[in-house]
């Protein structure tokens, strides 16, 4: 107990003699050496709070900053305190304001004080929140017929929601969404600069006019309350662009798969490239490294359909999962010939197809042990090689060969053993990794993407005078990610 009462006493004598030591200070000025920021009002638990003071505090100007090394808990370090400037003071108090504003606060208010009548100067800054601007309609008026239905039809899925504060995060964040439901459909050329978030916070009571005092009353009162409790009505618009097939429909005309572009190829000359054409692709290459069947599984766009862009990432994902290639690329080219149509240009830049990995270990023991079986002092050297074919058979099928050999060579001179090598081992494991999964498989186990593979080993170890050891393994099975990204394996 008196061990207890002493180290807490101790802990306390740490923390009040815990000081703050300040160095190269400004010559006859007064300088900067702490801020405080009190958040007055506003409608947030703990830890919302917590998360605003830390904003705030991010919003305070460079020329504010009080940039503060701990040094074993207790020591406090300001190297090369900033000269004081008011100035710099007043950026702050506005910047921290404009930070409410983007959080729904439009009456918030930011005042700051300091003290100078010495040269160590400490700024307090007051952010009366009030209260936050609740959004109280929001609706579309998009003109374009078929961009209404898709806004309008997905409004539920809206980071704009109804009563709740309006805050810049949640609109840049439902431009975001439409502009990807946009080019889901076919607009692919749509961008965040045709919308416009409109917002009306005016008090339509205060426009009317009544010679009837009493109804005047009740319009001055009905203002008061929307003064106490600020709403907004918002609306977002489309603005005409310059531009006019930006609010296009497209479609894909074609999809040219370059399976082994290399960056000089000129893609209008292709007197050096064989080309083959399928029903919904135009394969170029100079040599057939891979057979169609691996594109028609993983690009998942198709000639004649609406241009999507959830498909274009789709397909650049499922390629790169493959591993065979170093470079993937897409290109869209508008087709003049045929109005709001696209071409797809799919260049792919192989990687190596053989991987090979070498490396030397070595390990040294000792033991007090002077067991024959149990060895005193050993040197441990192993070898292993790695082989790897990331293309078998042209579909992208991985088979990787791995080879290790080691051995423990015994010195003898704590031993009774005149063994020089003492054991050694010799091991033999081969893993096939096929990108595809069945079909079926898929559609019962709802997988978004998945693969098989093949694990098989063999191995032989033996320790003189103590064991020897064969062993061989396989293990067949598939791997499949849901469309939540959770990872199921089954062995």
């Amino acid at each position: 107990m008196n061990f207890i009462r002493t180290k807490n006493i101790v802990f306390l004598l740490l923390i009040a003699s815990s000081c703050t030591i300040i160095r190269k200070t400004p010559v006859n000025k007064p300088y900067l050496i702490a801020n405080k920021i009190e958040l007055i009002g506003g409608e947030f638990n703990k830890v919302e709070r917590q998360a605003v003071l830390t904003r705030l505090n991010n919003y305070l100007d460079d020329s504010s900053k009080v940039f503060v090394k701990d040094a074993f808990f207790v020591l406090h370090i300001i190297k090369k305190p900033i000269a004081y400037d008011t100035s710099y003071s007043g950026k702050s108090a506005v910047n921290m304001q404009s930070s409410m504003y983007h959080l729904g606060y439009y009456n918030a208010k930011a005042t700051y004080s300091q003290d100078t009548s010495n040269k160590k100067v400490t700024v307090k800054y007051i952010v009366t929140a009030g209260k936050p601007t609740l959004i109280d309609t929001f609706r579309y008026r998009l003109k374009k017929e078929e961009l209404q239905n898709i806004a309008v039809s997905s409004k539920k899925e809206s980071f704009v929601i109804q009563h709740a504060p309006v805050t810049k995060v949640a609109l840049l964040a439902e431009i975001n969404r439409l502009v990807d439901s946009f080019r889901n459909n076919g607009y692919y050329k749509f961008t965040a600069a045709e919308l416009r978030m409109r917002g009306d916070s005016t008090i339509a009571a205060l426009t009317n006019i009544s010679d009837d005092p009493f109804e005047q009353l009740r319009l001055l009162n009905e203002a008061q309350q929307r003064k106490d409790s600020p709403t907004i009505k918002l609306a977002l618009d489309i603005i005409k662009p310059d531009d006019s097939t930006k609010l296009n429909k497209y479609y894909i005309n074609k999809i040219y798969v370059l399976s082994d572009y290399r960056p000089d190829d000129v893609f209008i000359d292709t007197s050096f490239i064989t080309q083959r054409k399928t029903k919904n692709f135009i394969f170029r290459f100079h040599e057939r490294l891979f057979r169609n069947t691996l594109f028609a599984r993983n690009i998942t766009l198709r000639s004649g359909e609406v241009y999507k862009q959830e498909e274009y990432f789709k397909t650049i994902n499922n390629l790169t999962r493959l591993g065979v290639w170093q470079s993937i690329n897409i290109r869209i080219v508008e087709n003049y010939d045929e109005l709001n149509k696209v071409d797809l240009i799919i260049e792919l830049l192989p990687g190596k197809k053989f991987i090979f990995e070498n490396s030397l270990e070595a390990s040294y023991s000792s033991t007090a042990n002077t067991s024959a079986a149990l060895g005193g002092n050993l040197v441990g050297l192993s070898a292993n090689f790695s082989l790897k074919n990331k293309n078998i058979a042209k579909q992208a099928i991985s088979m990787t060969h791995n080879l290790r050999a080691g051995v423990e060579l015994n010195n003898g001179s704590r031993t009774n053993s005149n063994n020089l090598i003492f054991s050694n081992e010799l091991s033999y494991t081969n893993n096939i990794l096929i990108p595809n999964l069945s079909p079926k498989i898929i559609k019962f186990f709802k997988f978004k993407t998945g693969e098989s593979f093949v694990n098989s080993g063999v191995g032989y170890n033996n320790r003189l005078n103590l064991f020897s050891l064969q062993s061989a393994n396989l293990n067949v099975g598939f791997t499949g990610t849901d469309k939540k990204s959770h990872r199921y394996t089954f062995r």
